[in-house]
């Protein structure tokens, strides 16, 4: 493939794409993304046979659900994305080929980057999608319902972008970055968020919530000592919280030697 100095990045995306789209890990990722939607599926047959009502299915989709995509899913898939953007090209010792093609090293890391980023970002948005409408079947004409819709999934988005953007930082610095993101999503994330005060402002996971619509005084994990930010400000921050991440990642690529039998 004939490399064009004017559209590295374009091209370099289209083929991480995909070779991303053929891997086994997506089809392991694209079952994790279906777990949800199978779990509302079952919720609203459990209504269908008068187990459960239509407010236990929207309670199940509000308290439970949006817990398991925004504490769970989103964090975990970026994770994964994210770290094995450099990390993959080390363990299949080719980074020493991208890293000597005639294009910036800052294209290979921001084309894969962008792959990684939309193949999430597809996994997350379909099965959110899917569950939603199942959640809200009986709303489809409501005009509310799709604001809401539209308000999860911008959140949703911005919170792929922030996290993948941490861990493709992380992952360009460490080798076995995958470990200390771990401890981030599990650790730090799940237990600061719940610190009274200003702390847990130090957490991705508050500005992420901030931005949903649950009342504060719901007896939710997403709302449990929630201290809310204003909307404008989650949002910047997330946005400026990602470039500033992702600008970590293009300076730390651009500037680090990689040694492929490096275990550290």
């Amino acid at each position: 493939m004939t490399m064009k100095a004017k559209r590295p990045i374009r091209i370099l995306f289209r083929s991480f794409f995909s070779s991303g789209l053929r891997a086994k890990r997506t089809r392991v990722f694209i079952l994790l993304a279906l777990v949800p939607v199978l779990l509302m599926l079952a919720a609203r047959i459990m209504e269908g046979v008068g187990s459960a009502s239509a407010s236990d299915v929207a309670g199940f989709f509000g308290h439970f659900m949006l817990s398991l995509y925004f504490q769970l899913l989103i964090p975990v898939l970026a994770l994964f994305f994210g770290t094995s953007i450099v990390n993959e090209e080390l363990d299949n010792k080719t980074l020493v080929y991208l890293t000597t093609v005639p294009v910036p090293r800052r294209a290979v890391l921001l084309g894969k980057y962008l792959a990684a980023l939309l193949l999430a970002a597809l996994l997350i948005v379909a099965g959110f999608l899917l569950c939603f409408l199942a959640a809200s079947f009986t709303r489809l004409g409501d005009a509310a319902a799709w604001e809401e819709l539209g308000l999860f999934l911008g959140t949703s988005l911005l919170a792929l972008f922030c996290y993948s953007a941490l861990f493709t930082a992380l992952g360009a610095f460490m080798k076995k970055s995958i470990l200390l993101g771990l401890f981030f999503v599990f650790g730090w994330e799940s237990v600061v968020q719940y610190f009274p005060g200003v702390t847990q402002k130090f957490t991705i996971i508050h500005w992420i919530k901030s931005l949903l619509p649950i009342p504060p005084g719901q007896n939710s994990f997403l709302s449990f000592q929630l201290q809310p930010s204003p909307p404008l400000q989650s949002v910047l921050t997330l946005l400026a919280a990602g470039l500033l991440f992702l600008y970590i990642a293009v300076f730390i690529f651009e500037r680090k030697e990689y040694i492929l039998s490096d275990n550290a």
